[in-house]
């Protein structure tokens, strides 16, 4: 067994700026020669980049005065932190340590209330976004539990502001400051907080944000196994913009140009349950997967527990290391360079990351498909770390107050692209949520729900008897208690006893979110300059 590697801040970044790109300059004002590559200088900088941070609030708005709200908005444009700012920000973290400096970056984004009452009306060119607010679509996200107030209804925020900091006094502060410059013209919603745990790890213990993907351009060069996608699939107005690569369908606004869509979603955490989960159902990995193979308690533990993600907590992924992590696949050139091919490898198609990072499917789904998916993840957690006082109360608790416990922990899950369609409601609904997902074969064959992100989904279930004797596409005649006749058409697969003795159970709930568009920083300008 290998040691862990000693990895540099870049190398334990999943994107990296490229020096010699961010290091050119160019006039703020200026159009990009290069109608490919999207301006670093004009769009936000959380979007593709993420901002460096321990720290971060975000404060959700209402306007309450349009006219003073857009003056205020052009005393706070010259705080919206840039692509090119954040990049060079994570090279000076890079060349000399995170410690010398408490970096503070923020940005700005609209609901589409917010774009309707500044009377910005125009469509932006998806179904999501234009239609309202994600609350819209609670059902057909699977959440089943009540929304936090600021997201209770359509329209209950008109936008949001970021900002990140190292410490977490500069970040209250810094908020404060902008809270002064809007004092007249917005009413504050909510204010959430939340900071980065030790190892980078959400509150299951994983490392996060290892399987983001490259942009195919100048801003940086993708390590190897990155999914690499073209810029237009996060930044509007690039070839992957399936709008702007569509000549069928209307443009968007001129004023989308280098901006995105923003998806924000709370969602929380139900640790112990997730502990006792792994606790109890260890024993279904072998002791002995294969030949030559060997483990002991606790790797079976480890491993049960690697099987529901797709990596071990290290972010080693069981593609390369399929019962026993070792450390050496945590080298960049190693930690996403896999396809689900290896000989040995051993992920689940239920596994969170290949759920939501779907790899080699061709030619059952085209790769096009695929690469159309993606989202830029920046979130971070939030809550307190599980005191020795609520795990003693926590064993007092029956199995049911488990399982619906109300942990004030999680995810503040932010991310980021061209089209909330293909992007965030497709890996949701699609693929996360879809019990038949990842499609392996022309025949549909039930693989289950995310086991981290996934729900339970409202079911009619009823129990019988009937003359089925082989899989396959079935439609049968059923006649409910009322006399009722109904067709139910699906596929029949058996079910094997031995994989149904582990119990599928859920983790996560949301307490909703809202749909947001980040206009680049030259819109914003313009829209304050609007009075």
């Amino acid at each position: 067994m290998s040691q862990r590697p000693k990895l540099s801040f870049c190398e334990r970044r999943a994107i990296v700026p490229h020096r010699e790109f961010v290091a050119l300059g160019r006039n703020e004002d200026a159009i990009p020669t290069d109608s490919k590559t999207p301006n670093l200088d004009n769009v936000q900088g959380d979007v593709y980049f993420m901002f460096p941070k321990k720290w971060e609030q975000f404060l959700f708005f209402k306007i309450t005065d349009t006219a003073q709200f857009r003056k205020d908005l052009d005393k706070y444009a010259p705080h919206i932190t840039s692509s090119r700012r954040t990049a060079q920000d994570l090279l000076d973290i890079h060349t000399y340590g995170g410690a010398h400096k408490d970096i503070v970056s923020s940005g700005i984004a609209f609901a589409r209330a917010g774009l309707n009452l500044l009377d910005i009306n125009r469509k932006l060119g998806d179904p999501h976004f234009d239609k309202g607010s994600l609350f819209l679509e609670k059902k057909e996200l699977g959440d089943m539990a009540q929304y936090d107030p600021v997201f209770d209804g359509d329209g209950k925020s008109h936008g949001v502001i970021l900002l990140t900091a190292r410490e977490q006094k500069t970040c209250q502060e810094k908020m404060n400051e902008i809270k002064t410059i809007f004092s007249n013209s917005i009413e504050v919603v909510t204010v959430y907080e939340g900071r980065v745990r030790v190892g980078d790890g959400e509150h299951f213990g994983w490392r996060d944000g290892i399987s983001q993907p490259a942009m195919d351009c100048k801003w940086g060069v993708p390590k190897p196994g990155q999914h690499v996608v073209k810029p237009g699939v996060i930044i509007m107005g690039y070839p992957g913009d399936p709008v702007y690569d569509d000549p069928r369908r209307p443009a968007r606004p001129s004023f989308t140009k280098d901006g995105t869509f923003m998806v924000f979603r709370k969602l929380e955490q139900n640790v112990l349950f997730f502990e006792d989960y792994v606790n109890k159902n260890w024993p279904s990995i072998p002791a002995q997967p294969e030949t030559g193979v060997q483990l002991n308690t606790e790797q079976r533990k480890l491993l049960f527990g690697a099987r529901l993600v797709g990596r071990f907590k290290s972010g080693v992924p069981l593609a390369r290391s399929p019962y026993i992590e070792d450390p050496i696949n945590l080298r960049p050139e190693r930690i996403n360079n896999f396809d689900y091919t290896e000989t040995n490898g051993g992920c689940p198609f239920a596994a969170h990351i290949r759920k939501t990072e779907p790899r080699n499917l061709e030619p059952i789904v085209d790769k096009n498909y695929l690469d159309a998916s993606v989202i830029i993840r920046a979130g971070l957690p939030y809550g307190a770390e599980i005191s020795a006082q609520e795990r003693e109360q926590w064993k007092k608790m029956t199995e049911d107050q488990k399982e619906n416990a109300v942990c004030d922990r999680g995810l503040l899950f932010v991310c980021y692209q061209s089209s909330i369609d293909n992007g965030f409601f497709r890996q949701t609904t699609g693929f996360a949520n879809n019990d038949f997902f990842p499609i392996t074969g022309l025949a549909p064959k039930k693989i289950g729900q995310d086991p981290i992100i996934g729900g339970p989904q409202p079911r009619q279930q009823s129990s019988g008897q009937t003359d089925i004797s082989q899989e396959g596409h079935v439609t049968l005649e059923v006649i409910n208690r009322g006399g009722v006749k109904f067709e139910v058409t699906g596929v029949a697969q058996k079910l094997d006893t031995s994989a149904t003795t582990v119990v599928e159970k859920f983790f996560v709930t949301s307490h909703g979110g809202e749909y947001y568009f980040v206009p680049s920083i030259s819109t914003v300008k313009a829209w304050a300059g609007a009075n």
